[in-house]
């Protein structure tokens, strides 16, 4: 019984990491052909896109940061380079880790005020 269980998982995790794979090659076979532009700063990309995975909202929390970081480059036309070392950099700001995120909620809360 725990033999099957364990051959059930692995299938799992080998259809996983195929998709991946597959997902990958289609993107970068299939290039998307955007005319957005990020125009901010890359650290505030990243910012975004680890705030975007931690509350799980691509794929019901499923897509994780590499999956997610090659999106935005391919829809913002950016090369972010490596994100994993800038979210370090944030994760060790001393004062208010979510600059973007801050700033962003702050945007729309004067937005709110301005439509009547």
């Amino acid at each position: 019984m725990a033999y099957d269980r364990l051959i059930e998982y692995l299938q799992q995790e080998i259809e996983e990491i195929e998709n991946r794979n597959g997902m990958e090659s289609m993107m970068q076979t299939n290039q998307i052909n955007s005319k957005l532009f990020w125009t901010g700063s890359k650290t505030n990309l990243i910012e975004l896109i680890y705030a975007l995975q931690s509350r799980g909202t691509i794929n019901s929390g499923t897509a994780d940061i590499k999956e997610i970081a090659l999106m935005c480059e391919q829809v913002f036309n950016i090369e972010l380079g490596n994100y994993y070392h800038t979210f370090i950099e944030i994760r060790s700001r001393k004062s208010n880790r979510t600059k973007l995120l801050d700033n962003l909620k702050e945007s729309l809360s004067r937005s709110f005020g301005t439509i009547r």
